[in-house]
């Protein structure tokens, strides 16, 4: 039997989400008045200006960054109940960036916006529930968890699920779920997963 090397892909936890975060540019010289709206509906109780403030802090577009403003809008808007900013505050948590570190309130706020449907806190959960970090390890929650990303598109979702069915990591070895969740990944263009797609087939 052919040995596969099936590497391309870590089951560890991760620090930062999958996905980088896109903030709007905003041209020089034209981001002050932009700023400052956004601060007056912020402070309005605008939980889309609000995390949308939180990000500008966070980057330090239009504003001086400031983890710690940062983390207050996100705040504002996540206990409103706004997904993104609850992903974003599971992120300064985990990251110990404007708060204190805190696994558990990672996941806290994670787990509410996977709830929501916010794939990018659903990798995070289920990758959480691999581990055992700050949660129960369980393998079931894991696939959960990594099945709602990746039926989402999240491609990254799908290459882990492919290596998990490949490898038995998290799941009972399954070589059709594997092939199944590369061919996603290959199908929106992850040159990785076509590798791994063909290593898998070249396998006796």
């Amino acid at each position: 039997m052919k040995r596969v090397l099936f590497a391309a892909v870590s089951l560890s936890f991760i620090a930062h989400p999958f996905y980088a975060v896109a903030v709007g540019q905003v041209a020089e010289g034209s981001n002050r008045p932009s700023i400052a709206a956004l601060q007056k509906k912020a402070e309005a109780g605008d939980v889309k200006a609000q995390s949308a403030l939180g990000e500008a802090y966070s980057f330090g577009q239009g504003v001086p960054q400031s983890d710690e403003k940062a983390a207050f809008w996100y705040q504002k808007a996540a206990k409103k109940g706004y997904a993104p900013a609850q992903f974003h505050l599971g992120n300064f948590y985990h990251n110990g960036d404007g708060l204190p570190k805190s696994n558990e309130q990672a996941i806290f706020w994670w787990q509410k916006a996977a709830e929501q449907g916010e794939a990018k806190a659903q990798f995070n959960v289920a990758i959480a529930y691999h581990t055992g970090q700050a949660v129960p390890k369980s393998d079931e929650r894991f696939i959960f968890w990594m099945e709602q990303a990746a039926n989402q598109g999240a491609v990254m979702a799908q290459m882990v699920l492919g290596t998990a069915y490949a490898n038995g990591q998290g799941a009972a070895k399954d070589k059709k779920k594997a092939a199944y969740w590369y061919q996603k990944a290959a199908d929106n263009g992850n040159t990785d997963a076509q590798k791994m797609l063909k290593a898998l087939n070249d396998q006796h």
